[in-house]
């Protein structure tokens, strides 16, 4: 770890405040629901983040590859701390919905450009095996500030509504100071222009026509459509159950901590399973945990929301085990963020439709039915295309 370390610190340590910025995360949802919202509005809110990401998300690849990545992060977390403010001070689905719009800007100057920069800073030193562990580590990172945040936000929720945002907003600021510290590595050739719009055919073109690239993307969107159902409206689901509204703290504390270790064990899956094994494990699992997430008993479903979790995470660190490989460096952050774009399209209105479909129907029969729709759907997809995992 020293070996990578050593390059990376500024990043460290910036994840590790954005993780500490997260006081808002274990109440956000009962935050939006006391400024009037239910959860189909909650839904359509979201789909502020999603139509953020289908606008920008391949423009700010494209600038993170001619400008730099740093400069990118640097924006991603102006903007975030941009969008708290817009958020607390909010009484209107309107604004709630502009606050949303922001997030998913600051995401996707973030997702290609974090990306890029780790895997050529390790590229640069030729240390890009480690690339993986690298994305592990930084999650365990900002998992161990995110505990500290998951304490204390359903805490201080309770003394004032406000104050888990206020909290993240400053924690957000010393985020943002150790980005300045960060080298951007070499990852154009000398006197190399970057071309917008020869960047962007370049991008779009390999995401869709890499058969590699297109074959995770199409797996990723059976897999993982039906989780706006439960992060959307997991809160009031678990206080509904019978936990109470202080210990949503705690159940997130144990979701970082489950994070900060998945951070760490989940990448080691890498060097004793093949991808076909890890992918097809992962498709089985995320069908199971639908359907015992559509169960009333409290302890089961709180369990199963953490191997969702923790699912979605292998999921990440196997994607980038297996597509760096496929992917040049002076495209890196535009490629990536062409894949983002693509899936946001798919994404767009799925939280509206998600908050609609939990307005109107069971939880315990709507998501068995999910898990039996991921299992059908995605093991089709796997088993047309497993020549290129």
């Amino acid at each position: 770890m020293k070996k990578y370390l050593s390059l990376l610190w500024p990043l460290y340590l910036s994840w590790f405040f954005w993780g500490v910025s997260f006081f808002f995360i274990p109440i956000w949802i009962l935050f939006f629901q006391s400024r009037g919202l239910d959860l189909a509005e909650i839904g359509f809110v979201m789909s502020g983040t999603y139509l953020a990401s289908v606008l920008l998300e391949y423009p700010t690849g494209i600038f993170a590859d001619k400008y730099g990545r740093k400069l990118s992060l640097l924006l991603a977390s102006v903007i975030y701390i941009i969008s708290l403010l817009v958020d607390v001070t909010a009484y209107s689905t309107v604004q709630f919905f502009i606050g949303a719009f922001l997030m998913g800007a600051s995401w996707a100057f973030t997702s290609g450009a974090k990306e890029a920069i780790i895997y050529d800073t390790l590229k640069e030193k030729k240390l890009e095996k480690f690339n993986s562990k690298v994305l592990g580590s930084l999650d365990t990172i900002g998992a161990v500030g995110g505990i500290v945040a998951a304490l204390i936000g359903s805490l201080v929720f309770r003394i004032n509504e406000t104050l888990p945002y206020w909290l993240s907003i400053g924690t957000s600021v010393l985020a943002f100071m150790f980005l300045f510290w960060i080298k951007e590595p070499k990852y154009k050739e000398d006197g190399q222009i970057i071309e917008v719009y020869k960047q962007f055919k370049e991008g779009l073109k390999l995401a869709l026509r890499n058969p590699v690239l297109l074959s995770l993307f199409l797996l990723c969107i059976p897999l993982f459509f039906f989780e706006e159902a439960w992060y959307n409206a997991h809160q009031p689901i678990l206080v509904g159950l019978g936990l109470p509204v202080i210990m949503l703290g705690t159940y997130q504390a144990v979701k970082t901590i489950l994070m900060a270790i998945g951070g760490i064990a989940l990448p080691k899956l890498l060097d004793k399973l093949n991808h076909k094994v890890l992918l097809i494990t992962i498709v089985f699992l995320e069908a199971g945990t639908w359907i015992m997430l559509g169960t009333d008993k409290l302890y089961i479903v709180i369990i199963f929301s953490y191997v969702l979790l923790l699912i979605h995470l292998l999921w990440n660190y196997v994607d980038a085990d297996i597509i760096h490989d496929h992917i040049s460096s002076h495209v890196r952050a535009t490629t990536l963020s062409a894949r983002q774009m693509l899936i946001s399209i798919i994404w767009i209105f799925n939280p509206w439709f998600m908050g609609y479909l939990m307005n109107n129907f069971s939880r315990t029969f709507l998501f068995p039915i999910f898990g039996l729709i991921v299992l059908l759907l995605a093991m089709t997809l796997f088993l047309s295309r497993k020549k290129y995992f």
